[in-house]
């Protein structure tokens, strides 16, 4: 009988130790962040890490140096992407034997937030790691210590053999059912359901950015079309800029070379897409500029030069599609009414500049 009360009480020490060295295992202080080869807009390796870094901090971790990695107090957090998609990651996390696993989708989300978004992916796939273990781990190892008293029971007496049954009736001992109650005094980390407290300012929108555009055009007018180019700044949804155009008309009486030169105001309204990918715009513009009209007759005719202002007013549309960090391409068109001066040879318009027209442009942006 006292024998098996202290093989009981042997085993029941056991199994706190094993509780508790798991306890112990299971612990960590500092996470080793891994980052994919590539970087997608908005999520820079310093950027993500201060976010990272400040999430942690709010739950009394820290953020290992770039490249250092302790097997038994860092926990291993890979942010895996793939580059043609930069708005998919999938978070790897794993310390000890535990591994876990979650897919992030930020595509609908600002580029100025997604860092903030990630880091805070990243703070509740760490608490998974502090989640208490299962109560069934803690049912089999305090299930075998019942059995030795049994075995050590000799069999030679009707009372030696009866002698083991109080203590399976004592089995449902206080002790033992101490062990489940420890470690559910334990979950008061925060878990996937309870994210971080964030005392932080909320994210405001980006502000707008600068870009620079070249574009070859072809503009047509009722009986000239007219071919150059156009540069625009851009700043948000504005944009200004010049174009120059050319054109050369040829009859029986000679030829009237015409020169369009004016600047320009637009403004753009995003239809669908995003700056980070493929977007679809449309707005309004104005110009403002002066078209000279030079004519070169021949010997049996006469030929007069024109100058006048010129205005015009056009409706455009432009998508365009992100290639690189820096580089966009994009394919427009626009129509419009313009007033400029018109030359005429035998009464019959040879070169216009003024009337309804439609434009079409393939330009290419570059974001500094």
């Amino acid at each position: 009988m006292r024998w098996g009360l202290v093989s009981r009480a042997s085993c029941w020490l056991l199994t706190l130790a094993l509780t508790a060295l798991g306890a112990e295992a299971r612990s960590f202080s500092r996470v080793a962040l891994l980052l994919p080869a590539c970087e997608a807009p908005g999520l820079g390796a310093s950027t993500l890490r201060e976010a990272v870094a400040l999430d942690l901090r709010d739950a009394g971790l820290t953020l290992a140096p770039a490249g250092e990695l302790s097997a038994t107090s860092d926990v291993l957090v890979q942010v895996a992407m793939d580059c043609a998609e930069d708005s998919q990651f999938t978070l790897n996390a794993e310390f000890a034997e535990q591994r876990h696993t979650r897919r992030v989708d930020l595509s609908e989300l600002p580029r100025p937030q997604r860092a903030r978004a990630l880091s805070l992916a990243v703070a509740e796939l760490l608490a998974l790691f502090k989640e208490p273990p299962p109560p069934a781990s803690a049912g089999e190892l305090a299930g075998p210590s019942e059995a030795p008293p049994v075995a050590t029971a000799p069999p030679t007496t009707e009372a030696a053999a009866a002698a083991p049954a109080p203590t399976t009736a004592a089995a449902p001992s206080p002790a033992p059912t101490k062990v489940p109650a420890a470690s559910a005094a334990t979950p008061a980390t925060p878990t996937a359901t309870t994210p971080p407290r964030d005392d932080r300012e909320p994210a405001t929108e980006p502000p707008p950015s600068w870009s620079l555009s070249v574009a070859p055009e072809l503009r047509f007018f009722d009986t000239t079309w007219l071919y150059g180019g156009r540069a625009l700044a851009h700043y948000g949804a504005w944009s200004a800029g010049g174009d120059l155009l050319r054109a050369q008309e040829s009859v029986s009486a000679g030829s009237v070379t015409t020169l369009v030169l004016h600047g320009s105001v637009a403004y753009s309204f995003v239809l669908n897409g995003t700056p980070e990918r493929a977007q679809l715009e449309a707005g309004p513009r104005l110009g403002l500029g002066r078209t000279f009209m030079t004519a070169a007759p021949t010997a049996a005719a006469r030929g007069a030069d024109a100058a006048d202002v010129y205005f015009d007013a056009a409706l455009g549309a432009r998508y365009s599609r992100r290639i690189s960090a820096t580089l966009r391409l994009g394919l427009g068109a626009e129509l419009g009414y313009a007033r400029g001066p018109i030359g005429y040879a035998d009464n019959m318009v040879v070169a216009s500049s003024a009337g309804s027209f439609a434009s079409v442009l393939l330009d290419a942006s570059v974001h500094p």
